[in-house]
């Protein structure tokens, strides 16, 4: 099938690296309204698109006048629903989790070694073009907003270097309720273990846990060290020289505080601080936001996590007892 691929209607959907090759899909503004997750769980029925070489993406690279601010988190901390309550602004069009973003960011730790299937500046090259082309809202939109993966936040400062116009949110939570969130759930366990390499990478880059392996670490602490390890990123990336274009948010100011919460978010990425209030009576807050045909609210949270505290306490406190001595050692 031809794609037209100066149609912004049509979305790089997939990076096939060994290929060298981009999947385009078509999506209208409420398929991509409704996906928590730009993955292989919102293709379409009858989709229409094709694959075409990388090229054709990286021939598309002109910048846009408004590029796309985003949300970057620790993963499992709320990031889906400030990405829903943000969607309630009638300008924005929000992407959740377009998975070429994790196609690089895996790539990214690799790129200055000989088995990479990207050089450093195809792989600079590549992210330039994607977020140029995410930028691209659909009408009525004016603007959009990307929600990363919780693996993607190697890529956050190379995107600050590029895009001198971007806005970042950095969203987490504190570690007791994390861990609690995550050991509640196999599949959250999985996803933070997923990310534990890169992430003690990241630490023994900055002279933490040199003395460590990942084999050696059960889940939970892998768990308890990713936490470590985005504390560290998140802090640096405010701290540092491109810090007045990044805001922190936490998981649990943001149920405690909507209001304030999101009005310090509307400032910071621009939008129309009038319109908070639309967002605080968003029905987004009782449900569950990667389903949104399921009702979870805070309420339901409190009890899951309160269980979760109990079922998993002697591993939350081992972990926490543990990061604690890793952070001073």
């Amino acid at each position: 099938m031809t794609v037209a691929l100066d149609n912004a209607a049509f979305l790089p959907f997939k990076l096939d690296l060994i290929g060298r090759r981009v999947l385009w899909l078509r999506l209208d503004e409420a398929q991509r309204r409704d996906a928590a997750f730009l993955d292989d769980r919102a293709v379409p029925k009858n989709a229409e698109g094709g694959w075409a070489s990388i090229d054709t993406l990286l021939s598309r690279r002109a910048g846009t006048a408004m590029p796309a601010h985003a949300i970057f988190h620790i993963g499992h901390c709320g990031s889906t629903l400030l990405s829903r309550l943000i969607d309630t602004w009638p300008d924005v069009q929000g992407l959740r989790e377009p998975l070429p973003l994790r196609t690089l960011a895996e790539a990214w730790p690799t790129l200055e070694e000989p088995a990479s299937r990207l050089s450093p500046d195809q792989a600079d090259d590549a992210l330039d073009a994607l977020w140029a082309r995410w930028s691209q809202a659909l009408p009525p939109h004016s603007r959009s907003v990307v929600k990363a993966t919780s693996s993607c936040n190697g890529l956050i400062a190379p995107l600050l270097s590029q895009q001198p116009h971007m806005r970042v949110v950095l969203m987490d939570m504190s570690l007791r309720p994390y861990l609690a969130t995550l050991l509640k759930s196999p599949n959250s366990v999985f996803d933070a273990a997923s990310a534990a390499g890169e992430r003690l990478r990241y630490l023994q880059r900055h002279g933490v846990a040199t003395h460590l392996a990942l084999h050696q670490i059960p889940l939970h602490r892998q768990c308890a060290l990713g936490w470590l390890a985005e504390q560290m990123r998140f802090d640096t990336l405010a701290n540092g020289r491109h810090g007045e274009r990044v805001i922190r948010v936490d998981f649990e100011s943001l149920l405690d505080e909507p209001a304030r919460e999101l009005h310090r978010v509307a400032v910071h990425l621009g939008l129309d601080a009038a319109r908070v209030d639309q967002a605080v009576a968003s029905p987004a807050w009782g449900r569950y936001s990667k389903a949104q045909s399921h009702g979870y609210g805070r309420e339901d949270r409190a009890h899951d996590l309160a269980l979760s505290m109990q079922t998993h306490g002697a591993d939350i406190e081992d972990a926490e007892s543990w990061i604690a001595a890793l952070a001073v050692s």
